[in-house]
């Protein structure tokens, strides 16, 4: 029974907690918008490009044209 009056309190503020953080976040409008992200991926223009790396970048014709063999 004892150990009811410490995990009840400590509950309540972990709830209060997340209720605050709930709030805050839906203040500054972080779920105005539900739609759009999901759909961004495919507005992409250009891949991001890679300098210093040890694999090589995309090149545009592999882009554009996809994976082609020339033998």
């Amino acid at each position: 029974m004892e150990a009811l009056y410490l995990t009840i309190p400590m509950a309540m503020c972990i709830a209060g907690f997340f209720l605050y953080v709930f709030v805050l976040a839906f203040k500054k409008g972080q779920f105005e918008d539900i739609e759009s992200p999901k759909y961004r991926m495919f507005f992409e223009e250009e891949y991001p490009v890679q300098k210093n790396s040890e694999t090589p970048a995309v090149s545009k014709e592999t882009r554009e044209d996809g994976p082609t063999s020339k033998s």
